[in-house]
């Protein structure tokens, strides 16, 4: 009865012993098993590259051949047609400007005399300036002789008389004279606003200088040094100055 006894008290101790081992067991193979993944994940990072390369060839996906294959007739269809080139980019509408913007352009009250002038810009209404006399303010704004000065840079003939020398003159009394017509053409410039036209039958340009008419309310101021004595007519026969 003793021996039986002491038996069956053993017993129990020894399954309890096989559960502990057992669950101990499970646990070390289950931190085992996480220790290989976690190296395996490792080595796969550290081999990324030359994994993505053995692995691309499997995920290719074959449906960019077929869409290839179905874009062919319209590729073919659009042999036909002419190719947009940068000239076409450039003609494409423009949109129209805000309303109240749009200035209407003002048509040239005198185009043949534009088109035909050298300086364009010297052909006009109000004009207005400064005058003194070349050589003590460059060549600009300023009065050469009884008939030529400069104006925006341009030498400018009047078209319609023609002055006494001074530098290049014959006798005193042109010289005189000359000088006089001088003076008086600046005076006149300097009287206000004045307009410049071409003169009809009359070359545009004379050597180094543009032929033009300068008008002030109508009169060409040419025509006040030829009324006054400073100046004569162009084409007049006589232009000798001295007697």
């Amino acid at each position: 009865m003793s021996s039986r006894t002491a038996s069956s008290r053993r017993a129990p101790a020894k399954r309890r012993k096989s559960s502990r081992s057992s669950s101990a067991g499970q646990g070390m193979t289950q931190w085992v098993v996480i220790l290989a993944l976690v190296a395996g994940g490792i080595a796969l990072y550290d081999n990324r590259h030359s994994v993505m390369k053995q692995v691309a060839p499997y995920l290719k996906d074959d449906r960019p051949t077929t869409a290839k294959a179905e874009r062919k007739p319209e590729a073919r269809a659009q042999i036909s047609k002419p190719a947009q080139t940068h000239t076409d980019v450039a003609r494409a509408p423009v949109p129209p400007a805000a309303v109240g913007n749009a200035k209407t352009p003002v048509p040239d009250a005198k185009p043949a005399a534009v088109a035909a002038s050298q300086n364009p810009a010297l052909i006009g209404e109000d004009f207005k300036g400064r005058f003194y006399f070349c050589g003590t303010s460059g060549l600009d704004n300023c009065v050469a002789d009884g008939d030529t000065f400069w104006f925006a840079k341009t030498r400018i003939t009047l078209a319609d008389i023609a002055a006494p020398a001074t530098d290049k003159a014959a006798c005193q009394q042109e010289r005189d004279r000359g000088f006089a017509a001088k003076v008086r053409l600046r005076d006149l410039l300097n009287a206000g606003k004045f307009d410049i036209d071409v003169l009809k039958g009359q070359p545009l340009e004379a050597g180094s200088s543009v032929m033009r008419v300068v008008t002030r309310n109508g009169r060409s101021l040419g025509s006040i040094l030829v009324s006054e004595g400073l100046a004569k007519p162009r084409l007049a026969a006589n232009q000798a100055w001295c007697p």
